[in-house]
């Protein structure tokens, strides 16, 4: 009887150990379960995408000839969207001359590289300073650009291809600060590029044809100026003004290196882009003056209009340009440079037509009309035409090939006269 009551006793005290243990056993294998089911559902989610993506490929693979189902036809359609909406930005540029507020200052610069081969000059009595040949580096630039603080932006972008000319004023291209009054008002000071039509302020690593239109030279040499401009976004004011942007400045009006009078230059912008369309239509004016040759008087006015516009049908990309204002008096230089053939209250114009058809997501034909009208060297007037090739190389480089024809040399700072240019950009 004492040893039944004692084994009962035992069995009692071991119970709970017993019992505990099994539950312990129990928790460990319903966490290794869990973990099971969570590893199984993320290689399904894997495999469902890996589906998606090989009945998207399939579909394109079949859409010349057999019809996909609806949801793979859905998938593709998605993609196209996105594809066509990603080219019309390229060509609308809708952020153009946009502010540094959306970017993060780091300490590693953006770098750009762009390296070209010319052939075959215009014009054989041209001279080497109107006509490069071979090979050459044309732009290797360094740029910071970025919000240090919440109101405070700045960018700051140098070059080296000045320096083997000993031109020491020509290595800084950039140099501004920003002030971020409200969500959409920027206030900019410093060396910049001038809010003038579309490009004046189209980027070299964006561009496709190898160099700007012939009046960009001429009006605009190196495209940049120094001085104050205020920058606002119209987009919530209104219906009618969304997409709409405004940019008002005074500048030396120094031709971009020295501040050779005492006056200031005056530019308006007004911009807006029709996302629906998609289209958009720039207006740009200058008021202004500019010095005159040793014992020449009479006027002495560097005013400009001009009017843009960039419109995208499918896969083919539309810009067009005019420009017309006061021929320039003087020629890109640290020391004034006169025109030969300027003359006081002369008229120059310029007009440029730009067509880009888009092959596939890394290939592009382009093709452009350009004409300037009283070259202030010559009086006479330019005419050009290129067509040319683009091919992306990934997200950070492309190579393209131009061939251009042209009536007769020009002279600015942008001094393409070969028939054949090959150019390959880097830009990280």
């Amino acid at each position: 009887m004492i040893s039944r009551c004692l084994t009962i006793l035992a069995v009692l005290h071991l119970c709970p150990e017993a019992l505990f243990a099994q539950a312990s056993n129990d928790d460990a294998r319903l966490r290794s379960l869990e973990d099971q089911l969570r590893l199984a559902q993320e290689s399904l989610q894997g495999l469902s995408n890996t589906i998606d993506t090989l009945v998207v490929e399939l579909a394109e693979l079949r859409a010349g000839g057999q019809r996909a189902s609806a949801s793979t036809t859905a998938l593709a359609s998605d993609q196209r969207s996105m594809s066509d909406a990603s080219y019309a930005e390229r060509i609308l540029v809708p952020d153009l001359g946009h502010d540094e507020r959306g970017e993060e200052l780091t300490p590693r610069p953006e770098l750009f590289v762009q390296t070209r081969f010319h052939a075959n000059p215009i014009d054989e009595a041209a001279d080497s300073d109107a006509a490069v040949r071979n090979f050459g580096l044309n732009r290797v630039e360094l740029r910071w650009a970025g919000r240090v603080s919440e109101r405070i932006g700045m960018g700051y972008e140098i070059q080296h291809h000045p320096a083997p000319d000993g031109a020491a004023e020509e290595l800084v291209n950039d140099a501004y600060v920003e002030y971020y009054a409200t969500d959409s008002v920027t206030v900019r000071a410093g060396q910049f590029v001038k809010p003038f039509g579309f490009d004046i302020q189209h980027s070299s690593g964006d561009r496709e044809s190898p160099e700007r239109g012939v009046f960009a030279g001429y009006f605009f040499p190196g495209q940049r100026d120094r001085g104050l401009m205020l920058a606002a976004d119209l987009s919530d004011l209104s219906q009618f003004t969304k997409g709409m942007s405004i940019y008002a400045g005074a500048f030396n009006g120094n031709r971009f290196f020295d501040d050779n009078n005492s006056a200031l230059n005056y530019n308006l912008r007004l911009r807006k882009v029709f996302d629906s369309v998609p289209m958009a239509l720039g207006v740009s004016l200058q008021r202004g003056t500019q010095i005159l040759p040793t014992g020449v008087g009479g006027n002495d006015d560097e005013d400009l209009f001009g009017v843009d516009i960039q419109y995208v049908v499918g896969r083919l990309g539309i810009r067009a340009e005019y420009v017309r204002g006061n021929t320039p008096s003087t020629l890109l230089g640290i020391d004034p440079e006169f025109a030969g053939g300027f003359f006081p209250g002369s008229k120059s114009s310029g007009s440029t037509a730009f067509f880009n058809y888009n092959l596939t997501a890394q290939d592009d034909i382009y093709w452009r009309w350009d004409r300037f009208e009283n070259d202030p060297v010559t009086q006479g007037n330019i005419r050009a035409f290129n067509i040319g090739y683009l091919r992306s190389l990934g997200l950070h480089s492309r190579i393209g090939i131009d061939y251009q024809r042209k009536s007769n040399v020009t002279f600015n700072d942008d001094e393409l006269n070969n028939a054949l240019s090959v150019t390959w950009n880097v830009s990280y």
